[in-house]
This record gives C-alpha cells, structure tokens and sequence, in this order.
C-alpha cells in the first residue's frame, strides 16, 4: 500500500542525517513567507480598486482614482510573481534536499523575480506619496 501512496504522490525518503528537518522546514517557511507577501499584495490591489470605484466627494482629488486599476493590476501580478518566486525556490530547495547537495546558494531566478515584485512595491510607493 505504502508503495502505491508513494508512486502516486511522489513521496521519497530522506534519511534525517545532519540538518535536514531542520532545512525542509526552511523551505516550508520560505515559501510560506512568500504566500503571506502575496496576500498582503492582493489586500492592497483591492484596496486601490475600492478607492476607485467609490464615487468621490467633491474636494476629493479625481487622480488617485485616475491610477487606482494600473496600480492595482501592478499590485495583482506582484503578487502572481511572489507566489512563482516561492515556487521556484521550494522546488529548487527539495531537489537539491533529495539530492544531498547544498541549497543555501541564492537560485538566480528567485533574486530575479524577487526584484521584480521589490521594484513594483517600491513604483507603487512613490506614485501613492506623490498622489497626497
């Protein structure tokens, strides 16, 4: 049975030898931190679309609402992006876990991505200050 379990789901192994709890737990964390950024983008990509669709009073200024969808969709494929990064890098790690060779080295599309999602944040900062 446990053969049958362990062909459908892919499960392997690993002996528990040196810090390997310890580093699938990492990974774990990791992308789970990555989940957690994803939502906190989606929480704000829905609140630049509210800002948006409420009709504003009349001293409101009409340019936050004028950015409020471009911003949002930017917020919306951050998140996206947040949520490939943590993917790539978890795969990553649980090959190199199931190979026994050394993950701690920075995988080179997770920075990528990760710039991407940091730049976006950082864009979308400086467009909401310059907006008050």
């Amino acid at each position: 049975m446990a053969s049958i379990v362990d062909r459908i789901f892919g499960v392997k192994c690993v002996a528990n030898t040196g810090s390997t709890a310890r580093d699938f737990c990492m990974l774990e964390r990791n992308i789970l931190s990555h989940v957690k950024l994803a939502l906190l983008l989606s929480v704000l990509s829905a609140s630049l679309l509210l800002q948006t669709r409420l009709v504003p009073s009349e001293g409101e200024d009409i340019g936050a609402s004028r950015y409020g969808v471009p911003l949002a969709s930017l917020q919306f494929a951050a998140a996206l992006l947040a949520i490939a990064a943590g993917i790539v890098e978890y795969l990553s790690g649980c090959r190199d876990l199931l190979r026994m060779s050394a993950f701690l080295r920075s995988p080179k599309p997770h920075l990528a991505i990760m710039t991407v999602v940091i730049a976006v944040v950082f864009v979308t900062c400086i467009i909401l200050l310059d907006l008050e």
